[in-house]
């Protein structure tokens, strides 16, 4: 494509000067958001690992009243209605417990794995077959119980070639014998044309994308991963980390900016909002994949301490003395971090400083509540 022609696909304002020369003018977003791919080293085994999985899904920071919200989008063509028990405790925590396997389900994340590579196994070739017909013939084995990734297709071709069909041409097979709710055998609009994508971005509906791709691709297809790696940049650039907080994406995200080490918008969203607890994970997280930090013994210590303590949704109101002392390490951590690792100092630091003048301000009101209560 050439850039003019680009241009024109971009932009609003392109003009043509009176001798001819033309002055583009590009949208920066445009231009800086060029998708990547897992194409060289394989990151599944890194995205699996049970260490890396429990950051992800700790930093995803499940909120139940956003995990099982009401949704549009769902199968249901009538909303169900709400049931009310009365319950012992055995059996509220019963249903709690069910309520955590129910929402580990929802949340559970798409996989980061290594992009496909173009197949073209010949099985063999016929050359009695040459000239016989125009048409390539495909073979298709539709037993059922079979995985579609390792179903066997093939096509012979009229020059009398029999080999192993390429990826796309089994995804159609696949979908046309055994269709997925909610797959289009041809690709969507919303995805083929970029303004209709482009449009998306700016509306924000991240969460929309993403669940439409889940759908649409496999996890290691090419335009799955150069659709996720946009959203992902966009959301970063605007800092929207919020609207993914709470869903599958949340973590495959984070995932994402720290395999491409640029979570540092990510942590100062952590540090502005309070949360050095999630922001010493992402640390660690950051330890897990590269092991490029050199505070690596503090970081594992501080994550031992942290994932037993439930998830804090609000700030609270108390502080005790356990609290304190862990957020202090936690905010020394950061610390560290921020004077070796990252490229945003100046205002993490900033935004750290702030951190720490608040918080002094709770642990003074929190002991001297504790002190007129004659708990010293």
């Amino acid at each position: 494509m050439s850039l003019l022609k680009f241009a024109r696909n971009n932009t609003k304002h392109v003009f043509n000067m009176h001798n001819d020369t033309q002055a583009i003018f590009i949208s920066s977003r445009k231009l800086s958001l060029v998708p990547s791919f897992y194409d060289q080293e394989n990151p599944a085994p890194k995205f699996f690992s049970s260490g890396v999985q429990t950051l992800l899904k700790r930093l995803t920071r499940p909120d139940f009243a956003k995990v099982f919200r009401k949704r549009a989008n769902t199968n249901y063509p009538v909303l169900k209605t709400p049931i009310y028990k009365f319950l012992t405790d055995e059996e509220l925590n019963v249903e709690r417990e069910n309520a955590n396997k129910s929402a580990d389900r929802l949340l559970q994340m798409p996989p980061a794995v290594k992009v496909n590579e173009p197949t073209n196994d010949v099985l063999s070739k016929d050359p009695a077959l040459v000239g016989y017909d125009n048409s390539t013939y495909m073979f298709t084995d539709i037993t059922f119980g079979i995985d579609n990734a390792h179903r066997i297709i093939v096509q012979r071709s009229p020059d009398g070639t029999l080999q192993s069909c390429d990826y796309e041409t089994r995804k159609r097979l696949n979908q046309i014998y055994f269709p997925m709710q909610g797959r289009k055998l041809r690709e969507p609009k919303v995805f083929s044309e970029t303004e209709k994508f482009n449009s998306l971005l700016d509306r924000e509906q991240y969460e929309y994308i993403l669940d439409r791709a889940c759908v649409q691709y496999e996890p290691d297809e090419r335009k799955y991963q150069e659709l996720t790696s946009i959203t992902y940049q966009h959301l970063d650039m605007h800092s929207k980390f919020n609207l993914l907080r709470s869903t599958r994406h949340f973590g495959p995200m984070a995932f994402y900016l720290t395999w491409h080490k640029s979570i540092d918008r990510l942590m100062l969203e952590l540090i502005q909002n309070g949360t050095v607890r999630e922001a010493v994970l992402l640390v660690a997280l950051r330890q897990a994949i590269h092991a490029d930090l050199t505070n690596e013994d503090t970081c594992n210590t501080l994550v031992s301490q942290i994932l037993p303590r439930p998830i804090q949704q609000t700030k609270p109101d108390v502080l005790s003395e356990e609290d304190i002392a862990l957020d202090t390490k936690c905010t020394e951590c950061v610390d560290t971090y921020i004077n070796t690792n990252s490229t945003m100092k100046s205002q993490q630091a900033l935004a750290l400083q702030g951190f720490r003048e608040y918080y002094q301000q709770m642990v003074d009101i929190s002991r001297g509540l504790k002190k007129a209560h004659g708990n010293v």
